[in-house]
């Protein structure tokens, strides 16, 4: 879909710094919980226990292409989907009230309860998307839910405020054209991407647990 078949808008502005909020802070925080439950080189050996304890002919929940990113070890090249498997599936993070896999409710604080939230937001606006825009109270409420988000996960991880202060400033920073378009694109261009890496892999043979030990 041609980005330049739409005009620039307040609300594809608001669109673009919601997308700009999960691609940066909201996707650090989630690295930065990993980090704190489990170092890079510890990860590969987890993995590949979890693989192996699988029910018989069940689809594994990592991809190929994901297997070699965790054998690399390097966090920033994790995305929100690898990240959320390896939190729920790898660490000891307690479930939240609901259960890994549904919306946390209102009140549940809980640190797998906002990595559920991040999770929902990402398909949201990923997936599921079909008007490039959101209403202004529709971004101050998401706004604030992801500020909110990332400000306990930060203290969960115990580190500075950097994150935060990066949601602060992307609400009201100057954005102009290329890139409110910069940020939109990513948005399709990465699902994109995730659909036909899935459909490749959907032709290939299952993996081996030899691909990442």
């Amino acid at each position: 879909m041609a980005l330049s078949k739409y005009d620039s808008t307040r609300e594809t502005t608001n669109l673009a710094r919601v997308a700009r909020i999960i691609l940066g802070p909201c996707t650090d925080a989630l690295r930065a919980v990993l980090k704190k439950e489990m170092l890079p080189a510890a990860l590969p050996h987890n993995v590949k226990v979890f693989m192996a304890n699988l029910p018989k002919y069940t689809k594994p929940p990592i991809s190929k292409t994901q297997l070699q990113q965790i054998k690399s070890g390097d966090y920033s090249n994790f995305d929100i989907p690898l990240l959320y498997v390896l939190l729920r599936n790898i660490c000891s993070i307690p479930e939240h009230r609901l259960k890994w896999g549904n919306k946390p409710s209102r009140t549940d604080r809980s640190v797998s309860a906002n990595i559920e939230r991040i999770r929902l937001v990402r398909n949201e606006y990923y997936g599921h998307m079909t008007h490039f825009a959101i209403k202004d109270t529709e971004f101050i409420n998401q706004w604030k839910e992801l500020l909110l988000i990332v400000i306990e996960l930060e203290a969960y991880i115990g580190s500075s405020t950097d994150l935060q202060d990066a949601v602060k400033e992307i609400k009201s920073c100057p954005m102009d054209r290329e890139v409110e378009q910069k940020f939109i694109g990513k948005l399709l261009l990465i699902e994109e991407l995730q659909d036909r890496i899935a459909s490749l892999e959907n032709t290939k043979v299952p993996f081996l647990l030899k691909d990442i030990s």
